[in-house]
């Protein structure tokens, strides 16, 4: 059973409650599966009562959210019943009664998303949607046509009562109930509502609902049909809403946007919709793709310079009839580029070092810990002037890239400055290979030093520190003969 300290502290609201909910969370091991499910019913019944004004309403939220997820965790069939419980009681809701809709919209605000530590982070949850998301989309659907309607009295900052607040809360469920590189065909299903959501509201939806739309097999079909509408809207109503992230996504090219890998797609399509936009509706859309996200022209610049992508975009838009301010701009800038194409930069001359990695130890020294090699080099930088061809660092970053690898084997490493390095010391987390390899783990032997041929280049070295056991096996001997300390 149940202590009754807990259940003494559910049934008064103690301020003994959310110590009593966290030890439970922490015993959840020893808690009997009935003793469970008689805690989430009378949790249920908790958030559905406590209204938002409580003082302490966040902690306590928090509180019951994890002893669910505790809960949950302990099997497919917990999960069920918890989801079943949760489905079935909003699915009864008479939504028009005021004090029932409060009550359900505090259980969906208690369930939907509020404390999970990450998207998928609960494989039992996964399976709960899974079971009733059938239920989840139908009460979606039904709630459309009072997304704009006042239900809930006492709403949760900074929602403000209308039906679109429970819609955003089922949507964000498909987002965070769901697993990283699973279930593409749950969020696939909620996604494919966003057009008719956002026709009945354009204030619907925020960057995760725009998420669910990555593995749909018609996403690109999709994100044209919601700048439409978007742009059929008024300013007022696409202050909130997904509009803002779509056109941040549109030109995002570091490689972790879907809607940039769709971009052709996107293009081909609206060059055909577009004909019927008006001068106002395409100006609109061509300040928020080319002058929104992109701060300045010079950005604006290396982008078309570097993205056939965007270029093609560019043009549907220059080739179109109409003028505008922002339209004019972009004409004006693609004008400038003419039809140049990216040059590669000269090969360089023979190398300063015989290995590469020995020398990104001197960089590190030099560059990032002495300060005395300068410009410092900045990845995002390099990638954002780099204009031979696109750099995508959330896609190529799990490996080391080419063209910042090939511009410190380029580098000419002053003789005044290898002279004041007296001391290397390799560092998995170093900086230097964070700029290389952006997203190394360490564990690989990517780095590790060949040869010891370099040294005569640096005639004060004394000491090298923290290098691999391979490393010391093969040239300790030799660093010692020349009077260097291995540490």
């Amino acid at each position: 059973m149940l202590s009754k300290d807990l259940l003494y502290a559910l049934q008064t609201r103690s301020k003994k409650l959310i110590r009593e909910l966290e030890n439970f969370t922490n015993d959840i091991k020893n808690v009997s599966a009935q003793d469970g499910w008689t805690l989430v019913i009378e949790t249920m019944k908790l958030v559905r009562e406590l209204t938002p004004t409580h003082e302490k309403y966040s902690h306590v939220i928090k509180a019951v959210n994890r002893a669910w997820l505790a809960f949950a965790d302990q099997a497919d069939a917990a999960a069920d019943e918890l989801y079943r419980y949760v489905a079935e009681w909003l699915g009864q809701t008479d939504w028009m009664h005021e004090d029932e809709a409060q009550a359900a919209y505090q259980l969906l605000y208690a369930f939907h998303a509020n404390h999970l530590r990450f998207p998928g982070a609960n494989e039992h949850l996964r399976h709960g949607l899974r079971q009733q998301s059938s239920s989840m989309l139908s009460l979606i659907l039904y709630l459309v046509p009072y997304s704009t309607q006042t239900l809930f009295k006492v709403p949760v900052k900074p929602h403000t009562g209308v039906g679109a607040d429970a819609i955003r809360m089922l949507l964000r469920m498909y987002f965070y109930h769901t697993g990283l590189c699973e279930d593409d065909d749950l969020r696939a299903d909620a996604a494919g509502m966003l057009p008719l959501l956002v026709r009945a509201n354009p204030h619907i939806g925020d960057g995760l609902a725009l998420c669910l739309l990555k593995g749909h097999p018609e996403r690109a079909d999709i994100v044209c049909q919601l700048i439409e509408l978007y742009l059929d809207a008024s300013e007022r109503e696409r202050v909130f809403g997904m509009f803002h992230h779509t056109m941040l996504e549109l030109l995002d090219n570091d490689g972790d946007s879907f809607v940039y890998e769709e971009l052709d797609k996107i293009t081909a399509r609206l060059a055909v919709s577009s004909a019927r936009w008006t001068s106002d509706q395409l100006d609109t859309f061509a300040e928020h793709a080319f002058f929104y996200r992109l701060n300045n022209d010079e950005d604006r610049r290396l982008l078309l310079s570097k993205s056939a992508k965007a270029r093609r975009l560019a043009r549907m838009i220059i080739d179109s009839a109409h003028c505008g301010t922002h339209i004019d701009m972009l004409r004006s800038l693609y004008h400038a580029l003419g039809d140049d194409k990216p040059v590669a930069p000269p090969l360089a001359s023979a190398p300063q070092f015989a290995d590469l990695n020995f020398k990104l130890l001197v960089i590190q020294k030099l560059m990032y810990e002495e300060e005395t090699l300068l410009p410092r080099f900045d990845v995002q930088e390099f990638i954002r002037q780099y204009t031979s061809r696109e750099i995508m660092i959330k896609k190529e970053g799990y490996d080391v890239i080419p063209e910042v690898l090939g511009y410190f084997d380029a580098l000419v490493i002053p003789p005044q400055l290898l002279a004041q390095v007296e001391e290397l010391s390799f560092d998995a987390s170093a900086e230097i290979y964070s700029q290389v390899f952006p997203y190394w783990d360490g564990e690989c032997d990517t780095f590790e030093l060949a040869s010891v041929i370099d040294i005569g280049l640096l005639p004060n070295l004394k000491c090298m520190s923290y290098m691999s056991d391979q490393f010391l096996e093969r040239h300790a001997t030799t660093l010692r003969q020349k009077g260097i300390d291995i540490d």
